[in-house]
């Protein structure tokens, strides 16, 4: 990236424009709390939906890195308040929310035996609507200069007696 823009023209090259945690929490709040309603409302959509928490703070930021608001280490301390943040806003909506992909992970855990059930009745399933493939005709030999000889007869001597 370097090579294709001047230095300094990206917003992460430049001094970040918030520089402590308190700052950072400060501006999350705001963002947060004090969304108009449309935003508020796609937030509590995204939450409402089984987006993980985690995953949404990431999110937010993350982009407010990429866009010089502050530094990554900032972003990594106040990652904990964001969390605490959004399930909040949820609260406040009386939406269920889910906090760490981890945990849809394990509530949609089968046991091996179950899998293992259900994969040979699938099986079973397909065999039956599966109708047999009926038998192809035989391909004609093909003939010409530059035919491969097949294995079903002999290679013809050409007109040349090669």
């Amino acid at each position: 990236m370097s090579l294709t823009t001047e230095p300094g023209n990206r917003p992460w090259e430049n001094p970040p424009s918030m520089s402590t945690v308190e700052e950072a929490l400060e501006y999350y709040a705001n963002r947060i709390f004090k969304a108009d309603k449309f935003v508020m409302d796609d937030l509590v959509d995204i939450i409402e939906s089984g987006f993980p928490i985690r995953n949404l703070a990431n999110i937010l930021q993350t982009t407010s890195v990429m866009q010089g608001r502050h530094t990554l280490d900032v972003g990594f301390l106040v990652l904990p308040a964001i969390e605490e943040m959004l399930m909040a806003v949820a609260d406040l909506n009386g939406v269920k929310y889910v906090t760490a992909v981890e945990e849809i992970i394990n509530s949609q855990r089968v046991s091996r035996r179950q899998a293992r059930i259900a994969a040979t009745e699938a099986f079973k399933a397909i065999e039956e609507l599966e109708p047999e493939m009926p038998e192809m005709p035989a391909m004609p030999m093909s003939r010409g200069l530059m035919a491969r000889p097949s294995e079903q007869s002999p290679v013809e001597e050409n007109n040349y007696g090669l």
